[in-house]
């Protein structure tokens, strides 16, 4: 599949409407995120922060790649709901987190 014909499938009325059954389908939750709870309990791993949580699902994922399979495109089983954060990952798009820079600070001068 060509990235015009990708296109041109995000825009479509099947593609919107099968993205909002499976968004549906799995409760607006992540997958991923609903799975590193469920291991890290199994396992007895304590998380901490932003991974003891599961975030909203905003995107639709396809496991076996769009471009490699269009015949599986709308299939359910091949569909999962994620966070930003988690396609990103499942993508290879990982930013690294944001973390702030603590002030210096500077002696009092009176």
């Amino acid at each position: 599949m060509k990235e015009k014909e990708v296109k041109h499938f995000y825009n479509s009325k099947e593609w919107k409407g099968k993205r909002i059954e499976i968004l549906q389908r799995d409760l607006f939750e992540c997958q991923d995120c609903r799975r590193r709870l469920r291991e890290a309990q199994e396992t007895g791993t304590r998380l901490h922060g932003e991974d003891t949580k599961i975030r909203r699902a905003v995107e639709v994922h396809h496991i076996k790649e769009l471009k490699e399979y269009p015949d599986r495109a709308l299939e359910d089983d091949n569909l999962i709901s994620l966070c930003t954060q988690c396609h990103n990952i499942r993508h290879g798009r990982n930013p690294k987190r944001f973390v702030r820079k603590k002030k210096l600070v500077s002696e009092e001068k009176w």
